[in-house]
């Protein structure tokens, strides 16, 4: 049976590895000391079965100044390879979906890779519609 909950400390040296599957390389340290922060602009929530976490997905809440209401932005879901298609993303998207709206937020957005076919898919068999371009620029952090 799969359950959700709240990323806790504990939990970071199992999401660096599933991060590492979609690329993302960060250490155990730094997602130890983020998910200690209780930043309440920032949720991680993690799939668990039998112990072992088997997705995570990263969302923010922003604040524009010139809307009326918050978005929600999705910075990372990564489901482990194990585990894809049995309904690991489509749960924690929705539980992502259900905290958006209870915090009043009129759109939750993300971005993906353009190589990454079946997450194309996956969104939009969830609803999900791609509407714009995004550009970015890389800066040098000292």
């Amino acid at each position: 049976m799969i359950t959700t909950r709240i990323a806790e400390e504990k939990d970071a040296p199992q999401l660096v590895n599933l991060f590492l599957q979609l690329g993302y390389s960060t250490s155990a340290i730094k997602l130890s000391t983020l998910l200690k922060d209780n930043d309440v602009f920032r949720k991680t929530l993690v799939a668990e079965a039998e112990g072992k976490i088997n997705g995570v997905i990263v969302f923010h809440f922003l604040l524009p100044i010139h809307e009326d209401n918050a978005w929600c932005v999705i910075s990372a879901l990564v489901v482990d390879e194990s585990a894809r298609g049995a309904g690991v993303g489509e749960r924690l998207l929705a539980q992502a979906e259900q905290q958006a709206g209870s915090m009043g937020c009129s759109q939750i957005e993300l971005s993906r890779s353009e190589r990454r076919e079946r997450a194309h898919q996956f969104y939009q068999k969830n609803g999900y519609q791609e509407v714009r371009k995004r550009f970015v620029k890389k800066l040098i952090v000292e």
